[in-house]
């Protein structure tokens, strides 16, 4: 059963609903006065549900963003925070239970699940409410393009770049064992075998692979584009769509990471190390990987230099693939959104988006980066800023629930100046490097019923046990043949007839 911990305005969300809402038009928040004689206006009630970082413990007293939000917005709050780890299953299950909160995170999209409680109608149609807040219709139109749904909108997107990630590397290993950096698909098997075999760390164990990922493979992205699979579906010569899982393209990056598991050179554990795949570049035991979050370099990179000070951790192009195929598989310019069930009162959706709209603000999202002037922040010279622990432990960042469109999102403005400049750099090289996202906001009526089974358990299951020698490489033919009788062929029939009716040729 997912814990869920229910309290009053003292958490995190809390911020993230009052932060928009009650600062209103001043970047260095001061404290709201009631004109004349009359009575103030009772606070509303508003539920919010959103999940917190695994990584972070916070305490909440004493938190001044927190006071300071209440007493502005005038709001009061009923946070219901789940770590992140177990928010699939709450989200799920709060909407089942029908007691669904005035505004929650929902955690993926397109998703399956969301897709049927739209076609039940849980959540709100949006549109009107959104034609009301001109700093989120300021988001690019791509980005409310790829979170529409039958042609309206039921979700608010917390926007991202379009691509946020990156290839890591040691550096350094390289220097030590005299190596380029890789550029192709073989480079990187002969860099990660080498990584695995020659002792980079030059301990004189044999401690060490070369490309960390997960049992869901979710990191590698670049390798399967470079082999062509496509991102999400693939187009083929004759315009109609390929699912991804099944391409040609799909088969050969299998038999790559076979070859490299058979040599060491992907952890033999990587089958259960579930939601550990950073950890594997932090503690120094691998050496490349291969889709790394930009915002998450500062994070990485000092976790690694307490283990090994004299590291070097650097971004490089992703792998070029055998027909010349190199990019990272863009996403849809958001990490979901936010959705309100479709029973809430016009005045709470209205105040919701009041507070959204302010977070798209500049103000807001000054607030966002540095937090209260004073407070969370010192002014420097030269008119920048530059946080403090106080915003640390207010947890700023994640009291937000969303903020204005910018490529820089995903520098960590907490982080000293030479590591921003890392992760800005990163930004700029790979913003035009996305490998298009086919079909971003549709999913198959059977793919809603057959998602866990053959996309996610099926899939899995075929995929370890290749990768791992637990079947012969042949297997991959017989995933293909259950994936279709299963439902995929009229997952591909449905997408097909929805692609075409798009008017894609």
């Amino acid at each position: 059963m997912v814990k869920n911990r229910l309290r009053k305005v003292n958490t995190l969300a809390a911020t993230a609903v009052l932060t928009v809402s009650l600062i209103g038009c001043s970047s260095a928040p001061t404290a709201n006065s009631s004109s004349g004689d009359s009575k103030p206006a009772a606070p509303m009630d508003l539920s919010v549900m959103f999940y917190t970082s695994a990584n972070i413990q916070i305490t909440h007293d004493d938190n001044e963003a927190i006071k300071f939000l209440e007493k502005k917005f005038n709001v009061k709050l009923t946070i219901m925070d789940t770590p992140i780890n177990d928010y699939t299953t709450k989200q799920n299950t709060i909407v089942a239970s029908g007691s669904i909160p005035d505004v929650m995170v929902w955690n993926a999209f397109p998703d399956a699940a969301l897709s049927g409680y739209l076609k039940q109608g849980a959540f709100m149609q949006l549109d009107k409410y959104i034609d009301k807040a001109p700093n989120l219709k300021k988001y690019p139109q791509t980005i409310w393009d790829n979170v529409k749904v039958d042609g309206h909108f039921y979700m608010i997107p917390r926007v991202r770049p379009i691509v946020r990630t990156g290839v890591l590397i040691r550096k350094d290993w390289l220097d030590k064992l005299n190596l380029p950096i890789p550029k192709t698909t073989d480079d990187f098997a002969k860099v990660a075998v080498a990584f695995t075999k020659n002792d980079p760390d030059g301990d004189g164990n044999a401690d060490t692979y070369g490309i960390a990922t997960d049992p869901k493979l979710s990191n590698l992205g670049p390798l399967f584009g470079a082999f062509g699979t496509g991102n999400g579906w693939l187009k083929q010569a004759d315009g109609t769509l390929m699912n991804a899982f099944v391409t040609p393209g799909m088969n050969q990056s299998l038999q790559f990471l076979r070859d490299l598991y058979a040599q060491g050179a992907l952890s033999k554990d990587f089958p259960v190390q579930q939601g550990n795949t950073r950890k594997e570049i932090q503690s120094g035991k691998a050496g490349i990987l291969l889709e790394s979050y930009i915002i998450d370099y500062a994070q990485d990179i000092a976790a690694l230099k307490k283990v090994d000070p004299k590291a070097e951790l650097i971004y490089i192009d992703p792998p070029v693939g055998p027909t010349g195929i190199s990019g990272y598989f863009a996403g849809s310019g958001n990490a979901a959104g936010w959705v309100i069930p479709a029973t809430a009162k016009p005045e709470k959706v209205d105040k919701v988006l009041e507070i959204m709209n302010w977070e798209a603000s500049e103000e807001g999202y000054h607030f966002n980066k540095y937090g209260i002037d004073g407070i969370h922040n010192t002014k420097n010279a030269d008119g920048t800023f530059t946080t403090n622990e106080k915003y640390i432990k207010d947890d700023i960042k994640e009291l937000i629930m969303v903020s204005p469109y910018d490529v820089y999102s995903y520098t960590d403005t907490g982080a000293p100046l030479d590591i921003q400049k890392v992760q800005r750099d990163a930004l700029d090289k790979n913003k035009d490097k996305g490998i298009a996202l086919t079909l971003p906001s549709y999913i198959s009526p059977t793919q809603i019923q057959k998602n866990e089974e053959i996309n996610n358990k099926l899939r899995y299951d075929y995929f370890t046990r290749i990768i791992t020698g637990q079947l012969p490489a042949n297997a991959f033919d017989e995933f293909v043949t259950k994936w279709k009788a299963g439902g995929g062929d009229q997952i591909t029939k449905e997408t097909n007839e929805f692609y075409k009716s798009q008017g894609s040729k």
